[in-house]
């Protein structure tokens, strides 16, 4: 049974989660703060930003979200947000987007909003002036302020939130998971092991199932180190033979992941394959492109492990523009990847 008013710091260490949240939010450059069901602050806001300290407030009749005071409706309000795709519209062309955290099932526990941001274009800095002068703001400090705030594509905005949902959810339902089976059996703290595996399995699913989509991938696969053996096995695939997931392991410096691994550097192919010796241990014709992006946990900066993306579809091919994707999708998983502790019962 699922707790009726149970919050996120009954379920997670905040100090913890706060970590993650300010890293995720220096990788990105975005202002991030997480928020309960009705838009109290639960966390301190990563990277705050001046525009909403300082024009906002400015801005009258307007609800805002980012404030430290939410009206007496704003759960509905901020519901309604999410059902509509999480966008909230914001003065001068900017935009704030929410994330549901979700603890078991389809059961939300807070909002992570991201943002203030812009996306795609800029406005017109002459339309900047005429809405300043309106509400009676000075068009440079205006001006100054929202070349503060980033750009993004609506592909990034969308992949960014997609992991971060699935990343903080994650810890979020292992605390859950964790709550309920320490009333079971109280001396759940001595199986910190077991979820710490259940979260890592978790948050390597979400990294291979964010990257697949945002580079519209056909396969994939994570492969994680064995620090004892140094050695490469799969440990989540995406549309991959059984065979191949189960009976995969490479030593550092076999075969392509292996050399990944082995040097730190991502590789692209075909584009690569004149290098170490690569095209010779492309043995699988059916690929048309693949990249293998090696990834490192938390501060440790020893490759942990590496993620392959496939493509088989004729005439599609992963870019260098595409690895840098990849890279800030993985570098933000590295981060969630460092052990978390979770609120014993």
């Amino acid at each position: 049974m699922f707790y009726k008013d149970i919050s996120l710091g009954e379920l997670v260490n905040l100090a913890d989660w706060q970590k993650i949240q300010d890293s995720f939010s220096e990788l990105l450059e975005v202002t991030l703060r997480t928020i309960s069901l009705d838009g109290k602050l639960l966390s301190k806001i990563s990277r705050p930003s001046r525009y909403c300290s300082e024009i906002i407030p400015k801005v009258k009749d307007f609800d805002d979200p980012c404030g430290d005071n939410p009206s007496t409706d704003s759960d509905k309000k901020l519901s309604l947000a999410v059902q509509n795709g999480g966008s909230i519209k914001m003065p001068f062309g900017v935009d704030v987007f929410l994330v549901p955290i979700k603890a078991i099932g389809n059961r939300e526990v807070a909002y992570v909003m991201v943002g203030p941001l812009i996306l795609k274009n800029r406005k017109k800095a002459s339309e900047y002036q005429e809405e300043a002068k309106k509400i009676g703001i000075n068009p440079d400090v205006l001006a100054d302020i929202l070349i503060e705030i980033n750009v993004f594509s609506h592909s990034k905005v969308y992949s960014m939130m997609g992991l971060i949902k699935d990343i903080f959810s994650h810890m979020a339902q292992t605390g859950y998971h964790k709550k309920r089976l320490g009333e079971i059996a109280p001396k759940v703290v001595e199986m910190d092991p077991l979820f710490s595996k259940y979260y890592e399995d978790k948050i390597l699913s979400a990294m291979l199932k964010t990257c697949s989509m945002a580079l519209n991938a056909d396969s994939g696969s994570v492969m994680v180190m064995d620090a004892d053996t140094k050695t490469l096995h799969i440990k989540v695939a995406s549309k991959l033979d059984n065979s191949i997931v189960n009976n995969t392991s490479l030593k550092i410096g076999e075969g392509i992941a292996g050399i990944a691994a082995a040097t730190a550097k991502s590789i692209i192919l075909p584009q690569d394959k004149d290098k170490n010796g690569l095209s010779e241990k492309m043995k699988r014709n059916s690929i048309r492109s693949s990249m293998i992006v090696p990834f490192n946990k938390g501060d440790n900066h020893e490759v942990y492990g590496v993620i392959n993306l496939n493509i088989a579809r004729k005439g599609a091919a992963f870019t260098e523009k595409d690895i840098a994707l990849v890279k800030e999708l993985v570098n933000l998983t590295s981060v969630a990847l460092t052990p978390l502790r979770m609120k014993s019962s």
